[in-house]
């Protein structure tokens, strides 16, 4: 891939701290010469995620998610490779140098993207708050308590009901069809003809957390909804724009998350308005009631808490208790608000005000306590059959619960809500407990084992595995080392892993002047690019050019010690024909020849 020069890309990284900007996602603690903290990759209890100040390089040994300041900060903020060079152009003040002809194409279509969605933003709002045929639009609002305050903060707007009114008004403004196509903005119709994909709606824009218009949602006004399709339409994935990787009104509610470390989560576009209005503006929506993994995370850069407030046939089904299970499991603490059947967060702002909803808050139950009530619900417990039925669901939910204090509260809460006796769930629990951590065993041993070797950055491999890291580290970071330790050492020297490295970096496959993140990733597979950061993170910067030489002849001694010893065990054996004699004997004599060649 086209990139920028090394000299920049190596200036840029030195004058950007990634200590610095990592804190800004994951609290991160001293740890000798590194720091560490929970990985925002993936979720986990015990921190695993490492970051070397000396050479702005960090690596997870839970997950393998490893590489430099640029990489972090293209896969925490999903961005593109220039933009994220621009991004800490910005912070370190550094002015950009020209782009390469493939960065300067794609960079400018995702900016040409962005540059067309506020736009049309632009355009639907002057449609809702100036023109005429707007007014039905600002009527349906208004019955909904959003004034022009509200509409200036979320910059709400009306899509008419035309076929072609903002294609054409696009197209005037130099806009491509297959750019204004690319958006989502527009539905090929046919003979190749193209209409406007939203038509007759109230519009929503979309933000990402950077306050970019990435995408719109539309509620349908029209009371013949077959015309125009669902009540609620959304824009289609596109370069700028992924669903499962961004929240509803994100971009104006991260501060107050940040300052209150809970987010309140809904489910309508209407429900964080009003929300916001009534001065809950830690309120996000979740654009879907199914929430991913990508979500999780970005709520786990704000906040450890969520408080989950949908309408209750919308909390109780299956595929939002999968979702409230993705969030528990990215270690959020997350609290359902029981909201009344038929209601939403909306009409209960609108209605009964901010203090009622605040009890609301108050009184949110925890993810058991929630689940234990979806299990009760509607059940007849005075029927045997439900009864047990009952009584297992309830059993394996709280034989789940790792803690042993947290068990005994739910037992009592369970047994208090459904007549059982405590000590009856209590039995029961136990045995469940029993055969879950008899299923696991295995498992569990080998995942600890596991966690521990990657936690612990040093001590589970062998002194010549890390002398083997060390100088294969400094390779990497140190360029006026390398023609020297290619004269000491060869792949051949190396092992598992580090040999699989070793050829590449020694082959100039890789790297050639310095280390540029791209062209590794392209040449190295998933696990070879993960062991590559690995060993720069833990490489000691306080090793001595001597010292890096002197363990570079102990390997390829070691390596001729240790051939010549087999040798010599191989010819004990008188096990071999003249030919396989033969042979090793000029093995023999050519190791003889690089150890007084060395000497």
């Amino acid at each position: 891939m086209a990139r920028y020069s090394d000299d920049f890309i190596e200036e840029l990284k030195s004058n950007a701290d990634i200590v610095d900007f990592v804190s800004d996602y994951i609290e991160l603690q001293k740890s000798g010469n590194r720091y560490k903290g929970l990985c925002p990759f993936h979720s986990e209890k015990t921190p695993s995620f490492f970051v070397n100040p000396d050479n702005n390089f960090y690596h997870c040994f839970g997950c393998g998610a490893g590489g430099d300041l640029i990489n972090f900060v293209m896969e925490i903020e999903n961005l593109t490779f220039a933009e994220t060079i621009k991004l800490l152009a910005e912070r370190s003040g550094m002015e950009l140098p020209d782009l390469s002809d493939t960065q300067r194409r794609r960079y400018k279509e995702r900016e040409k993207l962005f540059a067309l969605n506020k736009l049309a933003a632009k355009f639907y709002n002057y449609l809702l708050t100036e023109k005429e045929m707007g007014n039905k639009a600002l009527e349906y609002l208004k019955k909904r308590d959003i004034d022009q305050n509200d509409i200036n903060k979320f910059q709400i707007g009306y899509a008419a009901d035309e076929w072609q009114l903002l294609l054409n008004f696009l197209k005037k403004r130099d806009f491509s069809l297959d750019l204004i196509h690319k958006a989502g903005l527009i539905t090929k119709g046919k003979n190749n003809s193209y209409y406007d994909k939203f038509r007759n709606r109230v519009i929503f824009p979309i933000y990402n957390n950077r306050g970019e218009v990435i995408a719109f949602g539309g509620r349908i006004l029209a009371t013949e909804a077959a015309d125009y399709g669902p009540k609620y339409l959304n824009s289609p994935e596109t370069a700028i724009f992924s669903k499962k990787k961004n929240l509803y009104g994100l971009h104006l509610a991260k501060d107050a998350i940040r300052k209150k470390n809970s987010c309140i989560i809904m489910e309508g576009y209407t429900d964080i308005i009003q929300a916001h209005k009534k001065g809950f503006e830690n309120s996000i929506a979740s654009l879907g009631t199914a929430f991913t993994e990508e979500q999780a995370k970005l709520i786990k850069r704000y906040a450890e808490k969520a408080y989950i407030a949908y309408d209750a046939d919308t909390a109780g089904n299956m595929a939002t208790l999968r979702g409230l299970d993705i969030l528990s499991d990215a270690g959020i603490d997350v609290k359902v608000i029981q909201l009344a059947e038929g209601n939403d967060p909306d009409d209960l702002l609108r209605k009964e005000g901010a203090d009622i909803f605040s009890e609301y808050l108050a009184e949110a139950l925890s993810l058991v306590d929630f689940k234990i009530e979806m299990i009760i619900k509607d059940k007849d417990l005075t029927e045997p059959g439900v009864r047990i039925k009952v009584l297992k669901s309830i059993i394996k939910l709280i034989a789940e619960i790792e803690d042993e204090l947290k068990r005994e509260i739910y037992l009592e809460r369970a047994a208090e809500k459904t007549s059982f006796k405590a000590e009856v769930l209590a039995k029961e629990v136990k045995k469940e407990v029993k055969k879950i951590k008899s299923r696991n065993y295995r498992k569990d041993i080998e995942k600890n084992n596991s966690e521990s070797k990657k936690v612990d950055l040093n001590t589970q491999i062998s002194y010549y595995q890390k002398i083997e890291e060390q100088i294969l580290a400094h390779y990497i970071t140190k360029p006026e080392l390398r023609e020297k330790i290619s004269e000491i050492l060869t792949p051949d020297d190396f092992s598992g892993r580090a040999a699989q490295l070793a050829d590449r970096l020694f082959k100039g496959r890789v790297i050639s002047a310095s280390v540029n993140n791209d062209s590794i990733k392209d040449e190295l597979d998933n696990e070879l690019y993960s062991y590559w950061s690995e060993i720069i993170v833990k490489q000691k910067s306080s090793l001595s050019e001597a010292r890096i030489f002197e363990l570079a002849e102990y390997i390829s001694s070691y390596k001729i010690s240790k051939s010549k010893e087999k040798i010599c065990k191989f010819l004990a054996s008188k096990n071999y024909d003249l030919d396989k004699l033969n042979s090793i004997l000029v093995t023999f004599q050519k190791m003889n020849y690089n150890i007084e060649r060395r000497d």
